[in-house]
């Protein structure tokens, strides 16, 4: 709440708004109060500069994708000092289009509000070229990892996070195993993680068939680019698996995952589309079965489905994990939850 603007105004009342308790020690050289007008040490301050101002900075959009205001892979001290608060509107979206980069990086004791949404990069499909007529590990065309979130990072305390009703906090899902069928030499690629992982492509017989291309902010994934009649088809959380067996339906690539919140499982009634399906919001990637097809992607902060390589009888091409909603470091922090998180939290 912003100080008022007129009226009697208290170095007591300046503290609070900073986040300090009241009664307590304080004075205006106090980096949390300096904090509130961006004053730096040694620099003169008065009361009366305080008139007005609030601890917590609403973050503005950085333009928009697919019609929403975004702000895409932040750090909090390039918006508010230490002690200050960060409060992510309702109709903003802050993430992330790596999976090794957290949408929102925490770098400083501080308040996170969030009335939006906050969401990792979806892990990356498996690609069929990789499985090859072999048992080695390096023959499994296993899915990517899903990001995360929100990191702390390492010894940095003092941090709340508060995920407001209606807002949401995912960590991206896994990518789905690839699937191979010798000696028909076909391999197909998995399905893309929830948060906008691509699908894998196919490889063997048919090569060049592309997995989806994950989708935009809002937005479902996109189907796999190769044979119309074997094509995958993307989801709004994790993408659709396809089956590598059968002479139609040969090195496919999998769908997209998509960037929808929830976001439902994505499914398909193709006789030539068979594969494990997309996770829902907070659910895993359908496996592969034991035919010869590869895993769906997971839905938000949920892990893909394994693949299946008909050769060996076993689904050894691994999902990817899904991502943490919050990479706390071995850092203690205040969570306070009314809204919807997918991931861990740990």
């Amino acid at each position: 709440m912003a100080l008022p603007s007129t009226g009697p105004l208290s170095l007591n009342q300046i503290h609070i708004e900073a986040g300090g308790s009241s009664g307590t020690l304080c004075s205006l050289n106090d980096a949390d109060i300096r904090g509130i007008i961006n004053k730096s040490v040694n620099t003169s301050n008065a009361i009366s500069e305080y008139r007005g101002q609030s601890s917590e900075f609403v973050l503005t959009s950085g333009g928009t994708v697919n019609g929403q205001a975004q702000r895409q892979e932040i750090t909090v001290s390039s918006f508010i000092s230490s002690g200050g608060t960060l409060r992510i509107p309702s109709t903003m979206w802050v993430w992330s289009d790596s999976t090794s980069t957290a949408a929102l990086t925490i770098d400083i004791p501080c308040t996170i509000i969030n009335d939006g949404k906050i969401i990792g990069k979806g892990g990356q499909g498996g690609h069929g070229n990789t499985v090859i007529s072999n048992s080695s590990s390096n023959a499994k065309g296993n899915g990517g990892d899903g990001g995360i979130a929100i990191k702390i990072n390492s010894s940095v305390s003092g941090v709340t996070i508060t995920n407001s009703s209606g807002a949401y906090i995912a960590g991206g899902g896994g990518g789905g195993g690839s699937s191979g069928v010798e000696p028909q030499n076909s391999y197909a690629g998995g399905g893309g993680g929830a948060g906008g992982g691509n699908g894998g492509s196919g490889g063997g017989v048919g090569t060049g068939n592309v997995g989806g291309t994950g989708g935009v902010l809002n937005a479902t994934g996109g189907q796999h680019i190769g044979n119309p009649i074997s094509s995958a088809p993307g989801g709004q959380a994790g993408g659709f698996g396809v089956s590598s067996s059968g002479e139609d339906k040969r090195s496919a690539g999998g769908g997209g995952g998509g960037r929808f919140l929830p976001g439902s499982s994505s499914t398909s009634n193709s006789a030539y589309v068979q594969g494990g399906n997309g996770g829902s919001a907070g659910s895993n990637g359908g496996s592969g079965g034991n035919s010869g097809k590869s895993g769906g992607g997971g839905g938000w902060g949920a892990a893909g489905g394994n693949g299946y390589r008909a050769a060996f009888g076993t689904n050894d091409c691994q999902g990817g994990g899904g991502g943490k909603a919050v990479e706390d470091s071995a850092n203690s922090y205040t969570l306070n939850n009314s809204g919807t998180i997918y991931g861990a939290t740990t």
